[in-house]
């Protein structure tokens, strides 16, 4: 394939990924102002009227809150949703439809409760009451965008002709991932 060809591609993949990542936020932010929270609750992006069960520190100073629906009795249950570990969440006040308070990620979903894990910086303080109510809003997530666009950024920027094989793109596809076992030795890389 040659290297102009390359190029062109990796350049509209990656417009195309900006525009469907745009999209994404633009839908989210969207919701989040045309949409009544009992909606968004019933489409399963949105958890209400949430109690914090338990703080503790997770790895790497995060601060992991577990989070339960307020208590009426018997322990009760979330609402059917869509939300799954590895989601990025965001913590608002029950009280406030302000701002949120933190962004999080999910690391735990059970049918009683979810535990979201905050980044806690020195700059950072989350202080959150046992007695307040709280809400997560599943908001658009970056995972998947970083990990296409870093790839198609390697490709774009390499100076010359890539090889005829394609080993070469899934080393560096591969490579991007961290995965302690990658090497760049594309010449002994043959994925097909």
């Amino acid at each position: 394939m040659a290297s102009a060809a390359v190029e062109s591609f990796v350049t509209k993949q990656l417009e195309l990924l900006e525009l469907e990542r745009d999209a994404e936020v633009e839908e989210r932010r969207s919701w989040q102002e045309n949409i009544s929270l009992k909606e968004l609750q019933s489409r399963g992006v949105c958890l209400l009227q949430l109690q914090v069960s338990s703080q503790r520190t997770g790895l790497y100073g995060r601060l992991l809150v577990t989070l339960e629906p307020r208590r009426c009795g018997s322990a009760a249950a979330l609402p059917s949703n869509s939300f799954t570990s590895g989601d990025i969440v965001g913590l608002y006040d029950a009280a406030n439809e302000g701002s949120q308070l933190a962004t999080g990620i999910l690391t735990r979903v059970t049918q009683k409760s979810v535990t979201v894990a905050f980044d806690e910086s020195h700059d950072f303080q989350l202080s959150l009451d046992r007695e307040n109510s709280y809400r997560l809003l599943k908001l658009a997530n970056d995972v998947t965008y970083k990990r296409l666009k870093k790839p198609a950024d390697v490709l774009q920027h390499l100076p010359g002709r890539l090889p005829e094989r394609s080993g070469f793109i899934c080393a560096v596809a591969e490579r991007t991932c961290h995965h302690p076992w990658t090497s760049w030795h594309w010449e002994n890389h043959d994925c097909g």
